[in-house]
């Protein structure tokens, strides 16, 4: 009798996880050769995109085609194996998604969605995929916002 095992790359056994505070379940995707990027899951839905890279807390500034503008970051790590992003976005911007990368993959907050034809100004909950080996979020590398006009 032959026993076999199969192997398959790490990122086949991770999940995307829970959904945002405002309900948006987020997508796993597996980076090209290259990080995922605001161009690579919604091109031509975006104004620009702005990154924070490394993820920290605080008001970050971003120059922006027509206006500058800026972002605001919270990271709950009360659980550092869970660490949480919140953000709220200051200035005539909204989000059309947010990419929440850690480990070999990204989590994709889709708000280019019909609950949400204008796009979003805060969101809570977001986090890295879940790396099923052991039960924890993946740290945060980056945080790419795909952005687009918004008068409020």
């Amino acid at each position: 009798m032959a026993l076999g095992l199969a192997v398959s790359p790490a990122s086949a056994a991770d999940s995307a996880g829970p959904p945002s505070q405002e309900g948006v379940q987020p997508i796993l995707e597996l980076p090209p050769p290259e990080n995922p990027t605001c161009d690579d899951l919604i091109p031509g839905a975006f104004d620009f995109a702005f990154k924070v890279d490394p993820p920290t807390a605080g008001n970050h500034q971003f120059d922006a085609p027509h206006q500058d503008g800026s972002v605001d970051i919270g990271l709950d790590n009360t659980d550092p194996d869970h660490v949480l992003v919140n953000f709220l976005i200051h200035g005539p911007y909204a989000a059309r998604g947010v990419i929440v990368k850690g480990g070999p993959v990204a989590n994709f907050y889709d708000y280019n969605a019909t609950d949400f034809p204008t796009g979003i100004k805060a969101d809570a909950l977001l986090h890295a995929a879940i790396n099923d080996n052991n039960g924890t979020y993946y740290g945060l590398s980056h945080i790419d916002f795909c952005l687009i006009p918004k008068k409020y």
